[in-house]
């Protein structure tokens, strides 16, 4: 940016005299200034102690109740490889679970993530067919109606298009929420031309912007985690009665990932076109906390999940009315 002021600020200065030379001097001293700034604060975001009380202080900013439950529902499968999802892993078998979430509230629910419809299911195969459950993304539209908000982990199908590619869209765009980053890369560069969305749509959204976390519901906190797109989020819950939990979204594809500290293999990175530097600082964060009493809940797993929920940890299943 600073770069095309200067170069249409050079000409002026050939042009004018001296007064306005010295105008536009002092233009490009605060545009050197501003950068160096926005390169400052860039720098300073850190995943780390700090940032989890200050997430956890944010999380008593709303007031209101907050949630006791969290419920899920698995709408897809892609069948893989454990090589295909975490860096240096076997051949053995991995299902990649497409979920959507439900936070339930004593009188209302917030939804994490949308489902998708069929032909973007398509997509994800790769030419290949993959189970794709419509009964349980039925359940999901269901659910997103009736919710009193929708937060978006990020801008790729499995967890968008729910609510762009849907005959509910005037319902649920207008309780969606979507960071400037996620609507930059779905009206530019979005993962598949069915996910385009219009400029002027900008506002049928709650379009949010923020430098690290936004408490948006009493208990629940945004986490920005740009890396594997640039819009990308975490979703931090505290319920009532104190239990945490951490929605990591694509940071990561299994626990396993997370667990060791590993990355998804440089091939995957690279067609999804990731930051690896930023999703180890994040995969580092959260692997510490588990330690601290946070549940985390990794979008894709099939392992897991269904684990948790045997536990009560997770409700299969939403509520509807």
């Amino acid at each position: 940016m600073s770069d095309q002021i200067i170069n249409k600020l050079l000409p002026l200065m050939v042009m004018k005299g001296i007064f306005n030379k010295i105008i536009i001097l002092f233009a490009l001293f605060f545009v050197f200034i501003g950068s160096k700034a926005q390169e400052e604060v860039e720098i300073s975001f850190k995943y780390d102690d700090a940032l989890l009380a200050k997430i956890r202080t944010a999380a008593q900013s709303v007031s209101g109740m907050k949630p006791h439950e969290i419920r899920y529902i698995k709408f897809a499968e892609s069948p893989r490889t454990f090589a295909q999802t975490v860096e240096g892993g076997s051949d053995k078998p991995y299902i990649q679970a497409r979920t959507a979430y439900q936070i339930v509230y004593t009188n209302s629910t917030v939804m994490v993530d949308a489902g998708m419809d069929r032909e973007v299911h398509k997509f994800f195969g790769r030419g290949q067919k993959q189970p794709y459950f419509p009964t349980a993304n039925d359940s999901i539209q269901k659910a997103l109606l009736q919710a009193k908000q929708i937060i978006i982990t990020h801008e790729h199908g499995d967890h968008v298009a729910g609510v762009l590619r849907t005959v509910n869209y005037e319902k649920l765009a207008p309780k969606t929420i979507l960071t400037y980053q996620m609507l930059q890369t779905l009206i530019n560069q979005p993962q598949m031309p069915e996910l385009k969305v219009d400029a002027q749509k900008i506002q049928d959204f709650i379009a949010v912007d923020f430098f690290d976390i936004l408490p948006v519901a009493p208990g629940i906190v945004l986490i920005k985690a740009p890396g594997h797109t640039p819009g990308e989020i975490m979703v931090y819950t505290q319920f009532e009665n104190g239990k945490e939990y951490l929605f990591t979204g694509d940071v990561s594809w299994s626990y396993a990932g997370i667990d060791e500290k590993k990355q998804k293999p440089a091939s995957q990175r690279d067609r999804i076109g990731e930051d690896a530097v930023k999703i180890q600082y994040q995969l580092d964060w959260l692997n510490e906390l588990p330690s601290k009493g946070i549940q985390l809940i990794v979008s894709h797993d099939d392992i897991v999940q269904p684990e948790l929920m045997k536990k009560g940890i997770l409700k299969k299943g939403f509520i509807l009315k």
